[in-house]
Parts: C-alpha cells; sequence; structure tokens
C-alpha cells in the first residue's frame, strides 16, 4: 500500500476543511514547502495536493506554488479546478505527475474522456466525493457542495470502460473528523470493482485504520488532518507499509 501525505492549499497556506465544508477551515502554521520536505525525509514518495482556490473558483489558482513544490521530487497528483483540458494539460507541463478529475467527470463527461484520452488513463486518478444516503454512495461535486443523483458505482463503471483504473474515493461526512475511514463503502469498492486501484481517503484516525484499510486490498490511502498529530507517526506508517 502506497502511503500519500495530502496538502490542501488555499491561498499559499496549508488548511484542512471538515467534512469539506469551506466555512470551517483549520489553518496550520507550516509552510508548504517545508511540509512537503519534511514528508520526503520521513519518507514519503507521492503526495496529494489540492487547490483548494482552484476547487472553489473552478480553474486552478497556484500554479506558482505548485512549481515549486514540484521542485522536492516526489510524485505528484494534483487537483482542485481541472475543468478541461487546457488546465490538464498546464497542470502536466507544471510537472505534475497524475492530474486528478473530480466534477468535471460528473458535469462534462465529453470533456473528460477527452482528457483521458490525450494524456492517458495512467496519468489520470478519479476522484469520487460521496455522501451515503440510504446504503447508496452519491457523489457530490463543485468542491462538495452540490449534491448529484449520480451513484458511485454506475460512475465507476462507466469510466473503468474508458481505461480508468485508479479512483480516489472520499465519504464526505468522515473528512477531516479523524472518526475512521468508512470501512463499509470500501469493502464494496473492492468487492464490486477488483481490478481498479482504490485509494481511500476521510476519517483515518491512525495505523491501525491504515493496517485495515491494507489488508481489504486498498492501493493507497490519502493522509490528511492525521498528519498534524504529534503522535502519529508517518515514518513508521510508511516503513511498515513499504513494498
Amino acid at each position: 500500500m502506497t502511503i500519500i501525505p495530502a496538502i490542501d492549499l488555499k491561498e499559499g497556506c496549508c488548511v484542512r476543511l471538515e467534512q469539506g465544508q469551506f466555512d470551517r477551515v483549520s489553518q496550520y502554521d507550516h509552510d508548504p514547502k517545508t511540509l512537503v520536505s519534511k514528508y520526503a525525509d520521513q519518507g514519503a514518495t507521492h503526495l496529494h495536493l489540492v487547490d483548494l482556490d482552484g476547487a472553489k473558483q473552478g480553474h486552478m489558482q497556484q500554479w506558482e506554488l505548485l512549481k515549486t513544490l514540484r521542485k522536492e521530487g516526489l510524485f505528484i497528483q494534483v487537483g482542485g479546478g481541472i475543468r478541461n483540458i487546457e488546465i490538464a494539460r498546464k497542470a502536466l507541463h507544471a510537472g505534475m505527475d497524475r492530474i486528478v478529475l473530480g466534477s468535471l467527470a460528473i458535469s462534462n463527461q465529453e470533456e473528460t474522456l477527452k482528457i483521458i484520452q490525450e494524456v492517458g488513463p495512467h496519468r489520470v486518478v478519479l476522484a469520487l466525493d460521496v455522501k451515503i444516503e440510504n446504503a447508496v454512495p452519491k457523489i457530490a461535486i463543485h468542491g462538495w457542495q452540490k449534491e448529484t443523483n449520480h451513484s458511485l458505482w454506475d460512475i465507476v463503471l462507466f469510466y473503468q470502460g474508458a481505461g480508468i483504473d485508479t479512483i480516489l474515493c472520499t465519504d464526505i461526512h468522515r473528512d477531516g473528523m479523524l472518526c475512521g475511514p468508512s470501512i463499509g463503502l470500501y469493502e464494496e469498492a473492492v468487492k464490486f470493482f477488483p481490478m481498479i486501484q482504490w485509494q481511500a481517503s476521510g476519517g483515518i484516525r491512525d495505523a491501525h485504520d491504515i493496517n485495515k484499510l491494507s489488508a481489504m486490498g486498498l492501493s493507497a490511502v490519502i493522509l490528511g488532518r492525521v498528519l498534524y498529530d504529534p503522535h502519529f507517526d508517518l515514518k513508521a506508517v510508511i516503513k511498515e507499509h513499504a513494498c
């Protein structure tokens, strides 16, 4: 399992949202570049970056900061406001290794398929953020501000047919809450789509949660708020799950 630290960027600062709400934000006293260097020193090889300003505005905002963080040498997947082929190209030209497509995959499937075809499905991570309603994971878009009637499973099936093999799935109700991951959701995900490389995000509290997800067959975990817990040992977790 790959352990992927996440950094959410808002106006150049490191922040975390609770349940995706922009009015429930915690800002941390960390310089993004220093934080990336710290994660690299602890053994991280991958990084998940989110431009929250881009996610809210509909197009990526923090280009210079992203380029600076790229210089640290980690494998970076980046998202937040990638809503058309031009921005997708710009992100890759800026040195990002993979782009993360979220809202676009729901609101404009034609454009999403165009991006997948041009850059290749292996350079695209599909980020599907869900709220569980009557045991059905329903997708939310636009920085989690708009709910849809799309089932997670229907969307995964559609894009699997387009070659997508990596999906980041977040249970919005758990994100930033340190209440434990959505185990039932990921059990179904792995069962229904065993060929997909699933990345888990939301609610992860400790090494025990990570071990449980690894045993279920998840390919990666995205770590956010737990990274700011002084008792969480990122270096030990990465070492334990290194291939």
